[in-house]
């Protein structure tokens, strides 16, 4: 059996700023992991609007399609729904007053954190 050791702290804070850093770039939607519509026509993913799970998957693997068990995109949406009012992070993404300087904040806010109690 293999064991996977946690991701550091210090990494998922890393990996948060990488997100927003993200989003800032290419922009923010709701509804899903990128702007579909953006996708349709033509645009590369790693260019679409995504959301905050969207903007993780891109920080960690470039993509904003989930890649599927990875511990360091985990931990980052684990980090970030342990902050909101919501049963899941894609539900708080499509809450009224969920966009784009409120994902930001949570995203910096969350890294900031994070690197204050590494």
């Amino acid at each position: 059996m293999t064991t996977v050791a946690a991701p550091a702290t210090t990494d998922i804070a890393a990996v948060l700023d990488l997100a927003a850093d993200h989003i800032t770039t290419v922009g923010y939607c709701k509804k899903y992991l990128y702007n579909t519509r953006q996708a349709e026509t033509g645009l590369p993913l790693d260019k679409c609007a995504v959301d905050l799970i969207g903007a993780i998957n891109a920080a960690v693997h470039g993509t904003p399609r989930h890649v599927g068990g990875d511990p360091l995109t985990f931990a980052a949406e684990q980090a970030l729904t342990e902050r909101v009012d919501a049963p899941s992070l894609a539900t708080w993404c499509d809450y009224p007053g969920s966009g784009k300087t409120t994902a930001l904040a949570l995203l910096r806010d969350t890294a900031e954190a994070l690197r204050a109690e590494a």
